[in-house]
This record gives C-alpha cells, sequence and structure tokens, in this order.
C-alpha cells in the first residue's frame, strides 16, 4: 500500500508483487493510491484461486460491480453492452460477485435460486439460498445457479436506479439464457 508498505508506482514505472497464497477463492486486485477514482475508472481485476477440491461446476463465472464515472457496470459495460450468461438447462454455475464499486450492490437473478457457498473467499459454513444476494462495497460474494428453467431471465441490482430510468433500463442490467 503506497506510504504504508512500498512507494507509490508512479506512472510509467513498474513494480513486481511476490506473494503467497493463503487461500483458495475469489479475491481482487485494485489500485491504493486515489482508489475511489482510480478503481471507479476500471483499475482493477478479478483474482480467483481455484482449488481442486471444489465441487465441480459447468461454468465459472466472474461478475466484477461496480459504480463511478463509467456508471453502473458489469464486467466494465453497462446495459445494453453486457454479455448475457448463456447456460444448457441443467448446468451448474458458479457465479463470483466482486464488488469494486462505492456502493452496496444487491444482485437479483428472476426464475432461478441462488446459493450463497463462499464470501470474501472463504466457504460459508452452512450455504444458503437467496433471491437476492447482498454484495457490499470491496466484498466477493460466491453462488451456485442451477440452470432449472429454460427461456431468457433477467439478472440485475436490484437498487432500482441502477439498472433503469425514464428511458428504460441501463447500467447493471444482464440476463441468463438457459437452452434446452
Amino acid at each position: 500500500m503506497p506510504g504504508l508498505n512500498q512507494p507509490s508506482v508512479m506512472p510509467g514505472e513498474s513494480f513486481t508483487y511476490k506473494f503467497e497464497i493463503r487461500n483458495s477463492g475469489s479475491h481482487m486486485y485494485h489500485s491504493h493510491f486515489n482508489a475511489a477514482e482510480q478503481v471507479t475508472r476500471g483499475l482493477l481485476s478479478a483474482f480467483v484461486v481455484h482449488d481442486p477440491a471444489d465441487p465441480p461446476v459447468d461454468q465459472d463465472v466472474s461478475m466484477v460491480l461496480n459504480d463511478g464515472p463509467l456508471g453502473f457496470t458489469l464486467n466494465g459495460k453497462g446495459f445494453p453492452a453486457t454479455q448475457p450468461i448463456v447456460a444448457q438447462l441443467g448446468e451448474t454455475l458458479r457465479i463470483r460477485y466482486f464488488n469494486e464499486g462505492l456502493q452496496m450492490h444487491p444482485m437479483h437473478l428472476h426464475g432461478m435460486a441462488q446459493e450463497v457457498v463462499a464470501v470474501d473467499g472463504y466457504p460459508v459454513p452452512d450455504p444458503y439460498t437467496a433471491d437476492t444476494v447482498q454484495v457490499a462495497p470491496g466484498q466477493r460474494v460466491d453462488v451456485l445457479v442451477r440452470a432449472t428453467e429454460p427461456g431468457a431471465w433477467a439478472f440485475h441490482c436490484h437498487i432500482l436506479n441502477h439498472v433503469e430510468g425514464a428511458d428504460g433500463m441501463f447500467g447493471m442490467v444482464t440476463a441468463m439464457i438457459v437452452e434446452q
């Protein structure tokens, strides 16, 4: 962290980080130099450490939630430019939420439940089912979704002004398409 354990990495400079992986799961890295501006502009990334002992899934999907100068975004894009998640009927997906924004984002999937299995890179002792999953700023939440319902399903932040306005839907909206 600049000023705490290393000097700032200035524009045009580089720094190689070396560290030991302490636990598997969903993590992220981002700037700690003017972070409220740099992170909301995209200086961030998901960092996933796979554990061979994790239960198998058909798809492992990362979804970075953000809010700031780029608007309300999923993986750096706002609706209608967001990429839908496409699954085959019967598949199990792990969706990894990474909230790199400055606000809470309760994520809601129409038609199918979300089973919360990990928070901040650690398995939860008692996984639970949720219709809407709260993801606080800086938090990571992993859910399992079983693609049980064919069709196109809305997938969005449940804070309405993050997803719609007078001109229709925008921002933190995508779809989950379950094909037969």
